[in-house]
């Protein structure tokens, strides 16, 4: 997939071109500021096929949870392929108005809601945030075997490296594609992140970034 072009307000990005795989995991990274909140803003209103989380969602907060995931259904084209509510433990909740609910119970509805719509694109602002590990391996055991396309902005470098098949990294107004090992070495993220970035092996081999 690709999309030509993309510029943002305030001189975050100008006319660039970026591109992602049909099926897989992108991750966004980037300092604080630099735009990649706006930049999957713009990509939502680029691609009406998506569906979009924000990193705020507040326009449902007077009705249910199951009010919610019905307005989630409504958007799909086919039928559901997985139960978000057992997914999502989310069977206590249905009957609760989504501003009586807890912050990370909040992003369970909201990920439930954009699972439903069987979207062939997903854009997620910061997915993990809010969630506990037991909801963040979750989310992520069904992004991998989903059959679609996610962009997701997370801050953590070793969940990156774990799940991304492709990543993006905004920096000094341009946004840097590749391979997860293209683009995750030492250098380029300590010149991003301005800070020491080194990454680690451990005796059985396995890698990991020491922030």
């Amino acid at each position: 997939m690709k999309i030509n072009d993309l510029t943002l307000p305030r001189d975050l990005l100008h006319e660039q071109t970026v591109c992602w795989p049909d099926q897989g995991i992108t991750v966004m990274l980037g300092q604080n500021g630099v735009g990649k909140s706006t930049l999957l803003a713009e990509l939502a209103r680029r691609l009406p096929e998506a569906a979009y989380l924000p990193q705020k969602n507040d326009i449902y907060d007077d009705i249910s949870v199951q009010a919610v995931l019905a307005l989630g259904q409504q958007r799909a084209t086919q039928p559901p392929s997985l139960d978000v509510v057992a997914a999502f433990d989310l069977a206590p909740l249905l009957k609760m108005a989504m501003r009586k609910l807890s912050g990370g119970q909040q992003q369970r509805v909201w990920l439930a809601f954009m699972l439903v719509q069987q979207a062939p694109i997903l854009l997620l602002d910061e997915p993990l945030s809010a969630l506990d590990l037991r909801y963040q391996k979750r989310l992520t055991q069904l992004l991998v075997t989903a059959q679609t396309s996610v962009i997701m902005i997370v801050h953590d470098l070793n969940y990156a490296q774990r799940v991304a098949d492709w990543i993006w990294v905004m920096h000094e107004q341009t946004i840097l594609v590749g391979t997860p090992t293209e683009m995750l070495n030492d250098t380029l993220l300590s010149a991003v992140f301005q800070t020491t970035i080194q990454q680690q092996v451990t005796v059985d081999g396995h890698r990991y970034f020491d922030t």
